[in-house]
């Protein structure tokens, strides 16, 4: 079907803007990819914190009340959803001699600079006005870093094979981030016998991020080309929702990520809870997750190796699929500290499998994108990205909801005794509703019809085209 569709498009004429100028074929340096990807690295680093401990934080050492925070963020969270779509817009509609991604990131180091300062180390008389202000500069700053980087991450290149090594580098620096969080409070246990994370890791933490992100950002900007944009007519924000309506594969993407966030949110929501209370692992949980990222990293240059020969898609579908299989084989094993070598191997197995879902969603994307360049002549990547965290976002938020719902039902008690049907509940909402989301979404992933193949086919359309279009460019010069 996208064969046929590809082979029956008209081949119109169309010139190409080029970014920063490359000799046609050649491929990013080593230099020019780490580059790219440490700014993913710091913004990993402050991610983790800002969900899962400034709420925690704020309420034991400020005049902010639970109610107050939890209404704040899911406020934050929702304007941060639908400043996803504007920020995209904007950033492939307007453009600077420095390109159109590349403005909105100095941007976002003034915002996400500012506000994780404020935000990490809040005065004792801080009210929920503070935090709320703060909150937003900081969600701001993020959808100002995210959506133009991932655009230009689909314009860096258009190579099935170098979009790939883009994508393990982003995730490696990705995964690092996470990592580095979680070693933060093993460190401290062996330094001074105390893993808690207080106000002054919290302003340790801020303190690495100012420093770190600025340098990090404007070290990628000048060092990477800002890539080329294959556009032959201006895209209105309506052709963005057209797009998706006809595009088989861009329903298709879209669906996946849904399903995909729907059941991540669940997980988020209920694994602190899982290994704490149900498995007794409490004082073990941070080593737990460090193993998960550490293999993680260790994982990509093997997965690089393994996509070289299997198409990304399919990898995708394994990699979030099998993690599923295996996960009910923790309830096989004992409770309690007994456990932690057996958690220990599953958790590798894990992070090794579960590598590639870190980077193979953007890559994927990038060739939806270039399907529809190819079809309506727009250049629409920085809405798509942005449409895609949309969806991210408000499905882990969804899975979440869902999560504590099935929890407040089956009458489980967060932090006290519980019954055998409570805790039965606790398993259910775990492992048995992300298992039917990511399940589905393993088999969508495995059935997507841009392979290899296609892609190829698709960039040798573009690259025709955009010759035709430069000869036709000199010839009216």
């Amino acid at each position: 079907m996208i064969a046929a569709n590809i082979r029956s498009l008209r081949q119109t004429g169309a010139a190409m803007t080029r970014g920063d100028r490359r000799e046609p074929g050649a491929g990013l340096t080593t230099t020019q990819l780490v580059a790219f990807g440490f700014p993913a690295m710091t913004h990993a680093l402050i991610a983790s914190p800002v969900y899962a401990i400034l709420p925690t934080y704020y309420a034991a050492n400020t005049n902010v009340t639970l109610a107050e925070i939890g209404t704040i963020a899911a406020a934050s969270r929702i304007i941060d959803a639908l400043n996803d779509p504007l920020m995209g817009y904007v950033s492939d509609r307007y453009g600077t001699r420095f390109g159109h991604r590349k403005p909105w990131m100095i941007g976002a180091i003034v915002f996400c600079a500012l506000a994780v300062f404020q935000l990490f180390s809040p005065p004792s008389t801080a009210t929920w006005v503070y935090f709320l202000v703060w909150s937003q500069v900081l969600y701001t700053g993020f959808t100002m870093f995210e959506v133009p980087r991932a655009a230009w991450g689909a314009e860096i290149s258009r190579d099935y094979q170098e979009r790939t090594r883009i994508g393990v580098y982003v995730g490696g620096f990705n995964i690092a981030g996470s990592l580095s969080f979680y070693l933060l409070p093993i460190a401290m246990g062996l330094l001074i016998g105390r893993s808690e994370i207080d106000g002054g890791t919290l302003s340790a933490i801020a303190w690495i991020y100012v420093i770190a992100m600025p340098i990090g950002v404007l070290t990628s900007m000048a060092v990477v080309p800002r890539g080329d944009r294959v556009e032959q007519k201006r895209t209105r924000f309506i052709d963005v929702l057209r797009t998706i309506a006809r595009s088989r594969p861009a329903q298709i993407f879209f669906g996946i990520t849904m399903l995909w966030g729907l059941g991540q949110g669940v997980v988020l929501s209920c694994s602190f809870i899982f290994y704490t209370q149900y498995m007794g692992l409490g004082s073990f949980y941070a080593l737990i997750m460090g193993a998960l990222f550490l293999t993680g990293i260790i994982a990509l240059p093997v997965w690089s190796r393994i996509l070289q020969r299997v198409d990304r898609h399919r990898a995708w579908a394994l990699c979030i699929g099998l993690p599923v299989l295996l996960s009910p084989i923790v309830l096989l094993l004992p409770r309690g500290e007994a456990a932690l070598i057996p958690i220990l191997c599953l958790v590798v197995v894990r992070g090794f499998l579960s590598s590639p879902a870190n980077f193979l969603p953007g890559a994927v994307l990038s060739d939806v994108i270039d399907y529809d360049t190819l079809k309506s002549g727009g250049n629409k990547a920085g809405n798509l990205f942005a449409f895609q965290m949309l969806l991210i976002k408000i499905a882990i938020a969804t899975g979440g909801a869902i999560a504590f719902n099935l929890l407040d039902l089956a009458d489980y008690n967060v932090g006290g005794e519980n019954t055998p049907a409570a805790t039965t509940g606790l398993l259910l909402t775990y492992m048995g509703i992300p298992a039917v989301f990511h399940l589905s979404m393993a088999v969508l992933a495995w059935r997507f019809p841009i392979d290899r193949r296609r892609q190829g086919v698709i960039q040798r359309r573009l690259q025709q085209r955009a010759a035709r279009g430069a000869q036709e460019a000199i010839a009216q010069g």
